[in-house]
């Protein structure tokens, strides 16, 4: 077994309550505590991974080199676990365009969790670094489309998260600081990494296109802190403050950018209360969750009405959630069906371009019995633009796509989407099609 610290990825999540039925897994969940498995189905891929998977443990018939020889071996033995991964796609525009454009984006992932508990005799203190290399273009800027028909462009070499985190009070509080990313904990459900469309994986799009600080890496992160606190078995609070830098949080110098002040003032404050329903490890019922969340900027915007111009202060709230309404097979499997929705609000529309989002959609876990582990997800979602903004910032999109699981190891990804995009005169609408190939090494 190897300790993890990894986000899931390409057909991940879709919920369980016990172990993976696809490839055996551990977990430290106690009976009642809210079981790993239910957000980490790849613990062992380092791309957009969660604090919610670390201590994770996965076998070595979930990567496709296995233990890397006697690397892997070596380095656990000292408490540290290296992993890494691939993501790439295909996609094309056949309809919504003068011309048809090939777009490729593609994205290398290495993540170093190190358990210092084992290497300095720090019980519960463990550290994590991610690093990313992004190559291909951006198909929908061929289109006009102001979402990204897929999360994985992100050219250049970038340094992701990198942080201390602490376990206290028997593993109920969870502590982390250094370089941080609010995306990568706040606003996110599991059945989101089931999509290709970066409006809804990782998350709702609104949230970082109104406030830059707020996604993960790719390409940037800040400075800050954060805490989870499980109250019950069934509630969970999060919170925490992180730097307003834009250049850190746009990737300057490969996202190495450390100062904390270069015309930001102010931080960003992110609090949220989840409820985790059946979820605990000796639970009978679907398991599912729903969270609420707010957060405040205390930097400046610039006006949509006059970009000279700066106003202080940006304030949203969202609220999501997913749960499984159909498992054929029982308790302590995943196949079946899942349903989600979500929403946000951000409250002033002066600087906000996207103040409203809203999405729905479902997944179904073995659709065809002769293919239990293949997931096909459905989804419809729109971004509302301010009055103040263009046009075009309103948009909504259809996504359909089937998930091929070979292996633990990859997953093959055919999709489709129907885009509908506000522009001045009218709405023109878009088809893209493609297929995403994911790999853990």
């Amino acid at each position: 077994m190897w300790r993890s610290a990894i986000v899931c990825v390409g057909s991940v999540c879709l919920l369980t309550a016990s172990h993976s039925a696809f490839g055996q897994q551990t977990s430290t969940a106690s009976q009642t505590s809210p079981d790993p498995t239910f957000k980490c189905r790849r613990p062992a891929d380092p791309r957009r991974r969660q604090t919610g998977c670390n201590e994770h443990e996965f076998t070595v018939d979930e990567t496709l080199a296995g233990g890397w020889g006697k690397v892997r071996q070596a380095m656990q033995r000292i408490g540290i676990t290296p992993t890494a991964s691939y993501v790439g796609g295909l996609q094309t525009n056949v309809t919504g365009s003068r011309d048809q454009a090939w777009s490729y984006a593609g994205q290398l992932s290495l993540g170093f969790s190190a358990d210092l508990g084992e290497l300095i005799r720090a019980r519960g203190l463990s550290a994590y670094v991610g690093i990313s290399w992004g190559t291909g273009s951006n198909l929908a800027g061929s289109i006009d489309s102001v979402i990204a028909t897929s999360g994985l462009y992100a050219p250049s070499f970038y340094l992701g998260e990198m942080y201390l985190q602490q376990k206290l009070m028997k593993d109920k509080v969870t502590v982390l600081a250094g370089r941080l990313a609010a995306g990568n904990t706040f606003a996110q459900l599991p059945v989101f990494a089931n999509y290709v469309n970066y409006g809804i994986n990782p998350g709702p799009f609104s949230l970082g296109a109104n406030d830059f600080s707020f996604p993960g890496p790719p390409p940037g992160s800040e400075w800050g802190a954060q805490a989870s606190y499980l109250v019950t078995p069934a509630i969970q609070l999060d919170a925490g403050i992180f730097n307003t830098n834009l250049n850190s949080a746009l990737g300057e110098n490969h996202g190495t950018d450390f100062a904390i002040q270069e015309g930001n003032k102010g931080v960003l404050a992110v609090g949220e209360i989840s409820y985790l329903r059946n979820q605990a490890a000796n639970s009978r019922g679907e398991p599912g969750q729903i969270s609420l969340g707010v957060l405040h900027n205390g930097n400046a915007f610039a006006s949509l009405t006059d970009a000279s111009e700066q106003r202080d202060g940006l304030t949203g709230a969202y609220v999501m959630g997913q749960q499984m309404v159909f498992r054929p097979e029982g308790p302590g499997t995943t196949r079946g069906a899942t349903i989600w929705a979500a929403g946000t609000l951000n409250y002033k529309k002066v600087v906000s371009p996207i103040p409203l989002f809203w999405g729905a959609g479902a997944s179904y876990e073995g659709v065809i019995p002769l293919r239990k582990h293949d997931i096909v997800s459905a989804g419809l979602m729109r971004t509302q633009a301010s009055r103040y903004a263009l046009p075009a910032n309103t948009e909504q999109f259809f996504e359909l796509n089937y998930q091929w699981n070979h292996s633990r190891y990859l997953t093959i990804t055919p999709h489709g989407q129907y885009l509908w995009i506000q522009e001045k005169h009218g709405t023109r609408n878009a088809t893209v099609i493609g297929i995403q190939v994911a790999l853990t090494l």
